[in-house]
């Protein structure tokens, strides 16, 4: 059977309407060529969800095809059904070689890279072990998990810096440029001078696998090669406000925080479309197609509470249950999580439903939490009420943050993205692309289209697709 070869590269949350005004301003290019010759379609979340959606959601649904009501995954952590594969997986079976980098749901690789041609294998930043394909990409994955882990709405930019210094090192020979090292440097001079946003330090991790999976992709040439990215994602949620002031009702933040911020948004997408540039180059070169997927995007908040202060993460979740009065002789092993969430196995159904009810009669009415259980997994979503720098309301009364295992953080942003149910699909060079007449597509079409494209027999479970990639 005839199939293309492709490179995708999932970028959580991105909607056309960015993607649209950053190529207007001319920085970037290689987006808005894609724009101009039509090659950019809408995904749409077409399936009725209990909530707001979420990516770990979205992302299992554009990835295995079917709505969420089948495969049951909302959070990073929830249980992966087989009877549902991700399509990558699919094709890792059908005589299809596939590399990963940071695509979500691909933790543990004991598991869900057990069966196929697996290339390379660097698993989401949500991972439940540092294990990689080739081993020589394990101290790297290990610095993924530990920032990721530590994730709030505060910027901890020593040991950021601190961390990534040993990690480049060891890293040497590995795919790492030297023009990214440079822009690293200057990007952590440029922060702790203050001449941009300590945040953007983030963008640093996006950079760094960029080089890494260009370096696996040109080794190893598998037939399909997927890598995530989340860096555009977390500028709009902290910046839409300042790139879009006019989108809402009334002035949330004052001028000088809009013009400090808003090009933020700007630059994430400029590192997106100059590392597409040179993927589109190699896929070229090789006779592949590169795709651009995101599974939702986002738009302005309709909720902006700029009068948030303070935020609280949990950092030792041992300390924090026991605080909660949870039964440690059995501690529930802590998954990959961000922040306000909290995932835990607990190894039975029984235990994990034990938990599941002490956790949500904790919450009561003294907290804005919620509690979710699939199987044996456990993910509380929390919020707690901040007293003062060291004090926090638990279960009803006041405790000692840190001894709740718990950290208070002042921020000076809020959450001004929301998410919204419409995506892309972007596509070059590929010879079978079709754009629909309305520009939209289910995104439960996407599976589908890539297993089609690949030259893969749908599973049963599998709609008949409607995109042509």
């Amino acid at each position: 059977m005839d199939y293309r070869r492709v490179v995708v590269i999932e970028v959580n949350e991105v909607p056309r309407r960015v993607l649209t005004d950053v190529a207007a301003m001319g920085r970037a290019p290689f987006i808005g060529q894609l724009l101009d010759d039509d090659q950019v379609v809408d995904t749409v979340v077409s399936e009725q969800l209990p909530r707001e959606m979420y990516p770990s959601q979205t992302w299992a649904s554009l990835n295995t095809g079917v709505p969420w009501r089948d495969h049951r995954v909302w959070w990073y952590g929830d249980p992966k059904p087989a009877a549902y594969p991700l399509y990558w997986q699919v094709a890792a079976r059908s005589d299809r070689s596939v590399g990963l980098v940071s695509t979500l749901h691909s933790s543990p690789l004991s598991v869900q890279c057990s069966t196929g041609d697996y290339r390379f294998a660097i698993p989401d930043c949500f991972a439940v072990d540092a294990d990689t394909r080739p081993d020589r990409y394990r101290r790297f994955q290990e610095l993924n998990l530990r920032l990721t882990r530590a994730n709030s709405r505060k910027s901890d930019f020593r040991s950021a810096r601190s961390e990534v210094g040993p990690a480049l090192k060891a890293m040497a020979g590995l795919g790492l440029s030297g023009a990214t090292v440079a822009r690293l440097g200057r990007l952590a001079a440029e922060a702790a001078a203050g001449r941009v946003p300590r945040e953007r330090v983030r963008s640093g991790q996006f950079l760094i696998l960029s080089d890494v999976f260009l370096r696996l992709l040109t080794d190893e040439a598998p037939d399909l090669a997927v890598m995530f990215t989340n860096h555009v994602a977390a500028a709009m949620h902290r910046y839409w406000y300042a790139l879009y002031p006019d989108d809402f009702s009334t002035e949330h933040y004052p001028i000088d925080w809009v013009a400090r911020h808003r090009d933020e948004i700007p630059v994430a997408v400029e590192m997106l479309d100059r590392f597409l540039m040179r993927l589109d180059e190699w896929c070229k070169r090789n006779d592949r197609t590169l795709v651009v997927v995101s599974s939702m995007g986002q738009g302005p908040s309709r909720d902006l509470e700029s009068d948030q202060t303070h935020d609280v993460v949990i950092v030792n979740p041992e300390a924090f249950l026991a605080a909660v009065g949870v039964d440690l002789d059995r501690m529930p092993l802590v998954r990959g999580s961000m922040a306000p969430n909290l995932t835990l196995a607990c190894g039975s159904t029984e235990a994990a439903e034990q938990l599941e009810a002490r956790l949500a009669e904790v919450g009561g009415d003294h907290h804005r939490w919620r509690v979710d259980r699939v199987d044996d997994v456990v993910t509380l979503t929390y919020g707690l009420v901040v007293v003062d720098d060291e004090t926090v309301i638990l279960d009803g009364r006041s405790v000692d943050a840190a001894t709740a295992g718990l950290e208070i953080h002042a921020v000076d942003d809020h959450s001004s993205g929301r998410h919204i149910p419409e995506g892309v699909v972007a596509v070059s060079n590929s010879p079978s692309f079709k754009q629909p007449a309305d520009r939209q597509v289910d995104y439960l079409d996407f599976a589908p289209a890539m297993l089609d494209l690949l030259g893969v027999a749908r599973p049963d479970h599998h709609k008949v697709p409607v995109l042509q990639l």
